[in-house]
């Protein structure tokens, strides 16, 4: 798979919405020349607003400090790639790397000599010594990023893509949706699991009556054992009408983005404590359909280490690079025809 851009450096682990963590001691000091963002020196952003999206987690909007546009290289990868940055925490000398959301439909209206904000969406993760810090920074502090590093090139005949986000590990999956509201004919369902309702407040599967149900069964990090059999859910009305919350909005507006261009973007949510769970048949039937043209097809998979690894087994460290690995779990297990398997 030529165009899939593969991760250098052994420090780099993905996972999650944010992609990897690494010590950033081997890398050359901040210069304060380096005024727009790159991927060589760690650039001053001013952490403009923290929106709360649940008790846990939070979008960040990061503003460049010096007050200069987006770099060409941010425009570009914005097009093509699925892509992240890098935040320094500078008391243990370790930076992680975050998925950037895609602008918001305002942002779209900026000129090109406007100040650019980066939006990233951070879970407080337990043990977490880069999102505690920052979950701990008030408003206009200075935070550090350092990118973009392209992860994932699409292909140019890319057609359909089926996208298995597990938390926070929906940022990449809108990047996706935003890449592909530029590729006529594209088509994406991202399947979107979270443990709490209020990570996805109103979100309603646009396939309701395909929605997997399975009763008395453990979420992904408990068991692997899951059915395969997929039941119908019913949604109140109430449902319908109730507020939705922060992401579940953007991917309403990601939606009404891709009717120009695109066959499409559908969103199904799956909530672990409403016993809704992604199923094999979920993504049987999606796999099992007649092309209805050549190219592309791609199966990606992003979110915590145990949601990957049950859906399409462990990557893998060879040669001090962290690889792909096997291609194991449940999409191991199925036909796949011409579709290829992505883990982020």
């Amino acid at each position: 798979m030529s165009w899939i851009k593969r991760r250098a450096g052994p420090l780099i682990i993905l996972g999650t919405s944010v992609i990897g963590g690494a010590a950033y001691r081997f890398a050359r000091p901040s210069d304060p020349s380096d005024a727009s963002l790159n991927p060589h020196t760690f650039t001053p952003y001013t952490l403009v607003e923290r929106r709360s999206v649940s008790p846990t987690s939070a979008i960040f909007t990061l503003r460049n400090r010096d007050g200069k546009p987006e770099p060409d290289s941010v425009r570009e990868v914005w097009k093509r790639s699925v892509w992240s940055v890098q935040i320094k925490q500078p008391q243990l000398q370790i930076a992680r790397a975050y998925t950037p959301l895609p602008p918001t439909s305002e942002a779209h209206k900026k000129g090109r000599d406007e100040p650019a904000d980066i939006r990233l969406l951070i879970r407080q993760e337990e043990g977490g010594e880069v999102s505690t810090y920052l979950h701990r920074l008030p408003e206009e502090s200075i935070i550090e990023l350092r990118g973009p590093k392209q992860e994932l090139e699409l292909p140019h005949d890319i057609k359909e893509i089926i996208f298995l986000a597990g938390g926070t590990g929906i940022a990449p999956a809108m990047q996706m949706a935003q890449a592909l509201g530029r590729r006529t004919g594209s088509k994406l369902h991202i399947l979107w699991a979270n443990r709490r309702r209020d990570e996805c407040i109103g979100g309603v599967s646009d396939d309701v009556l395909h929605t997997s149900i399975a009763q008395n069964r453990k979420g992904w990090w408990q068991s692997l054992i899951s059915s395969d059999e997929p039941a119908t859910q019913q949604i109140p009305t109430d449902d319908l009408n109730q507020p939705k919350g922060a992401i579940v909005k953007e991917l309403d507006a990601l939606k009404e983005q891709s009717k120009a261009a695109t066959r499409g973007l559908s969103v199904q949510y799956y909530v672990d404590e409403e016993k809704s769970f992604i199923q094999r048949a979920d993504l049987e039937r999606r796999i099992a359909r007649t092309p209805e043209e050549k190219g592309s097809r791609l199966i990606m998979v992003s979110g915590p280490d145990g949601f990957i690894e049950h859906w399409a087994g462990r990557k893998k460290w060879e040669g001090g690079r962290e690889t792909q690995g096997p291609l194991g779990g449940v999409l191991g297990k199925l036909d796949l025809g011409d579709w290829r398997v992505f883990k982020l």
